[in-house]
């Protein structure tokens, strides 16, 4: 049978599932997979529910399930990728989130994103900036893609660079005390002093229990 967007149950399903009545959702649309089976949408919905309850590795099962209804739809190696991130399960969420490029003609932006975040976390700082590097040509506004490649540059001695993008992320988000520490951090390595003092002094300002910052702005004083 056809799956019916106007069949009354899944209405229904859609109404429990929009006013987070999980128990009634999942209980529709467990019935509505047997009425339906053959439909990678429903089954979809029921491990959105698991998803949003929790229930990870339901949810994970669930959205497999679909993806073998319809392996062509991106969206399911997409939420396949975002769930076994969200359970720690990383290098699973890597191999799902690069297949959504490369089926998407590498031009999914939020993958590109997991990618190199995911491999900043595993320390493949190459593969990691090449991600961050294609998200920020992606997406004009997803400047988060600044923070990840800035501590890159300032890993491999590349100053000048992290300090542009890091301003260029300071636009945005002028009250992240990270991005003053950071650029604090790389201005001293540039042997700018004076920059690097009024950096690690607003980084304290909005954050006072910054340790690191503390002990910085400490030696720099001494060293200015």
């Amino acid at each position: 049978m056809n799956f019916d967007q106007n069949d009354p149950d899944y209405v229904r399903g859609m109404q429990s599932y929009l006013s987070a009545e999980w128990t009634q959702a999942e209980s529709i649309f467990k019935s509505l997979n047997k009425k339906y089976p053959d439909s990678a949408y429903i089954l979809l919905q029921l491990g959105e529910i698991y998803y949003s309850i929790g229930r990870l590795d339901e949810s994970l099962a669930i959205y497999k399930k679909s993806l073998a209804l319809n392996p062509e739809n991106n969206i399911f190696h997409y939420k396949i990728g975002v769930c076994a991130y969200r359970a720690g399960k990383l290098e699973e969420a890597l191999e799902s989130f690069k297949r959504v490029n490369e089926t998407n003609s590498g031009s999914h932006a939020m993958a590109s994103y997991f990618i190199g975040l995911i491999n900043f976390f595993l320390g493949n700082e190459k593969e990691s900036a090449v991600s961050f590097d294609k998200l920020r040509k992606e997406s004009s506004e997803s400047k988060i893609a600044n923070f990840f490649l800035a501590q890159l540059k300032i890993k491999n001695n590349q100053f000048t660079a992290a300090i542009s993008l890091l301003e260029e992320l300071l636009v945005i988000t002028p009250h992240f005390a990270e991005i003053y520490y950071l650029l604090g951090d790389a201005y001293y390595k540039t042997h700018d002093i004076t920059k690097a003092l009024q950096c690690i002094r607003k980084a304290l300002e909005l954050n006072p229990n910054d340790k690191r910052s503390a002990v910085m702005l400490e030696f720099l004083t001494i060293s200015a």
